[in-house]
C-alpha cells in the first residue's frame, strides 16, 4: 500500500471499518513508514480530544436553526 491510498484509509483504520485484507495492509504500511505512523499518532491524539471534550459544559455548540440562519447571512454578504 502506498502512503495516498493509506492516509486516505486512517479513519477507516482507526474506526476499525476496513476490510480484513485492508486493515493488514495499512498496519504492514505504518511498520514501515515513519511519516504516515506520525500522522496516524496525530489521528489518535485528535479523536481522544475530541471525545474528552464532547462532555465538557464549556462548549457551546449553536442548534441547527441557528447555523442556518448564520450560513444564510453569510450567503448574503457574499452575493
Amino acid at each position: 500500500m502506498d502512503c495516498e491510498r493509506s492516509l486516505e484509509l486512517l479513519s477507516e483504520y482507526h474506526a476499525g471499518t476496513l476490510e480484513d485484507v485492508e486493515m493488514l495492509e495499512i498496519r504492514a504500511h505504518l511498520q514501515v513508514c515513519s511519516p504516515c505512523a506520525d500522522v496516524f499518532h496525530d489521528l489518535i491524539l485528535i479523536v481522544e480530544t475530541a471525545r474528552s471534550l464532547c462532555g465538557a459544559d464549556t462548549i457551546r455548540y449553536p442548534d441547527e436553526d441557528e447555523l442556518w440562519r448564520r450560513l444564510g447571512i453569510a450567503n448574503r454578504a457574499l452575493h
